[in-house]
């Protein structure tokens, strides 16, 4: 049996992919000494009422390589998509899950992709494995194929607020402040080593959508496929695809929703788009 296995900053839960076995890793999100699973009943109202209670930063936690372990099974053939490795341990605890596995059984496949990204550009990477899997390629032919389609792929994101991220370390806490004082709409990416990176900001969500077009063009997009993840905004994912349809009429758009991790990092409003390049 072949399968994916995706962390949950993937935003699926699908039981398959492309009709390939499917298995989703959660991450958790700790509020005091209480820990939320991301998972398909994670309980965002209870959360919420948590964080106005406890008064206190929330943190995150990865996987664990147990439950990798767990995930990965008996199965003959195991692709592995984390979260960027520079944003979490996630990628670490599945390698470690792979010693672990090979160990007891030296003939099990596993390949682990650090896909330097999250959410929609996470999930279109195992897509794309899905369909090799599917025209009967080689287990090597797949994992370079995917290595080098990860190395075309971006994850941008469009973010109201900031917060979130520079208090688990990942954004500066100045450039938070900075975009919490004045009311503005932060454009990036990660970079190719997977670190989010602030490109460039707006006063507006129309006028963020359009920079974001700008960046697209700048990068080379495909103008194949855009996937784009929202955080509680789909009014807004849908008006970025409007506009990304106006420009590249052929581009298949897509449009997701957050679940508990990307979204306690997107933040209310947030969108995370995920796309392929030319080079």
């Amino acid at each position: 049996m072949k399968k994916i296995i995706t962390d949950s900053a993937a935003n699926i839960f699908a039981n398959n992919i492309n009709g390939i076995p499917h298995q989703s890793v959660s991450l958790a999100l700790l509020c005091g000494q209480e820990t939320f699973w991301d998972t398909p009943d994670f309980d965002k109202e209870s959360f919420k009422q948590k964080i106005q209670m406890e008064k206190i930063p929330m943190k995150t936690a990865c996987p664990s390589a147990e439950s990798y372990l767990q995930a990965f099974g008996d199965a003959d053939e195991v692709y592995v998509f984390t979260i960027s490795a520079a944003l979490s341990g996630s990628y670490n605890a599945a390698q470690v899950a792979k010693e672990m596995a090979q160990e007891k059984n030296p003939h099990q496949k596993i390949y682990v992709f650090d896909t330097r990204a999250a959410g929609p550009t996470e999930r279109m990477a195992a897509y794309q494995a899905s369909l090799l899997i599917n025209e009967g390629q080689k287990f090597s032919d797949i994992c370079v194929a995917i290595e080098n389609y990860l190395a075309h792929a971006k994850v941008f994101f469009i973010l109201k607020s900031l917060t979130n991220l520079a208090n688990n370390g990942r954004v500066n806490k100045s450039i938070a402040k900075v975009a919490h004082a004045l009311n503005i709409n932060v454009l990036g990416w990660a970079t190719p080593e997977g670190q989010i990176e602030q490109l460039t900001k707006s006063r507006g969500a129309k006028g963020a959508r359009k920079k974001l077009l700008a960046l697209l063009e700048q990068v080379n997009f495909d103008e194949q496929k855009l996937v784009i993840d929202h955080a509680d905004n789909l009014a807004g994912a849908e008006a970025l695809k409007e506009l990304i349809q106006a420009k590249y009429p052929a581009c298949h758009v897509e449009i997701g929703q957050c679940q508990a991790l990307c979204r306690f990092y997107a933040e209310e409003g947030g969108l995370i788009i995920g796309c392929t390049v030319t080079q």
